[in-house]
């Protein structure tokens, strides 16, 4: 799935818009000093009262579960296990029979990818309100049944199993946020945080439903809105009073629905890395 930003272009914009202005050539710090003077005003590393951040990060997603995936397991294991006992035929690339006693492979979920970025404001010295915009996107690869000419069906055809496993996009969605993070500590290179977010959810969803007139088994991507819940743990590293890096880990739990589906639950948790721009810093420096 394409970012919903190319993070590696808002890097280059802001590296192009203040990499040659920020002050980072003048008189260096001692290592336990906090502040400096810049034309008669303090300049502070970490996070403080007043400070404005822009965080970009990626990364990806260790463990994903909830009603969405669990529907999406079952009906695949109950295909395979209606193939491995001849029930549903078994054919390799539409065309060749499968014999019973070759296994079929495991359906499997990979890890997602998530990419997000958050604007902070300090409240005050420990509290910050954020608002954010991330993306998330899980992939899969499972057995697909399809369905081929039967003349002795009443239908003129029946379905069957693909015994070539097939790669897909599982779930991709865009999550607008609000929230809270408290920080540890004040105006330190170090700034250790926690945070909590609530979210407005638009997603598209691989979903396997039967049609009308068989037991054919089909897969849509399917539309919908739901809202969602986050929680973070994390530490930046300020490296300037302007920059610095920053690791997360983070768990999304997702109310879901669409036009398809009354409610489905979809769970994720992941790290994400990435940078941080001081952008009050930032507007200091080039006054």
């Amino acid at each position: 799935m394409k970012s919903i930003y190319n993070f590696g272009y808002l890097f280059f914009i802001f590296f192009i818009t203040y990499g040659f202005q920020i002050p980072l050539l003048s008189e260096p710090l001692a290592p336990t000093e906090t502040t400096i003077s810049n034309q008669n005003k303090e300049t502070f590393y970490g996070f403080y009262q007043g400070g404005f951040y822009l965080q970009l990060a990626g990364g990806d997603t260790i463990y994903t579960g909830g009603s969405l995936e669990n529907r999406e397991k079952s009906y695949q294991n109950s295909l395979k296990s209606q193939a491995d006992f001849g029930i549903l035929p078994k054919r390799l690339l539409a065309s060749v029979n499968v014999p019973n006693g070759i296994p079929l492979p495991e359906s499997k979920f990979y890890t997602g990818k998530t990419e997000r970025v958050a604007f902070e404001y300090g409240l005050t010295d420990h509290i910050g309100i954020t608002a954010s915009l991330s993306s998330n996107t899980v992939n899969g690869k499972r057995l697909n049944q399809f369905i081929y000419s039967d003349r002795t069906n009443p239908n003129g055809f029946s379905p069957y199993l693909e015994a070539a496993p097939t790669s897909y996009q599982f779930y991709e969605d865009k999550i607008y946020a609000l929230g809270l993070n408290y920080h540890l500590l004040t105006k330190n290179r170090f700034d250790p945080y926690f945070g909590i977010e609530f979210g407005l959810i638009n997603f598209n969803t691989s979903y396997r439903s039967y049609n009308n007139n068989s037991l054919f088994l089909y897969s849509s991507m399917v539309p919908g809105t739901g809202y969602s819940g986050r929680i973070s743990s994390g530490i930046n590293y300020h490296v300037t009073p302007e920059f610095g890096f920053t690791f997360e880990v983070h768990g999304i739990k997702r109310m879901l629905r669409s036009d398809v589906f009354r409610s489905e639950t979809f769970d994720q948790v992941g790290f994400q890395f990435g940078v941080i721009f001081n952008l009050d810093n930032m507007g200091k420096g080039l006054k």
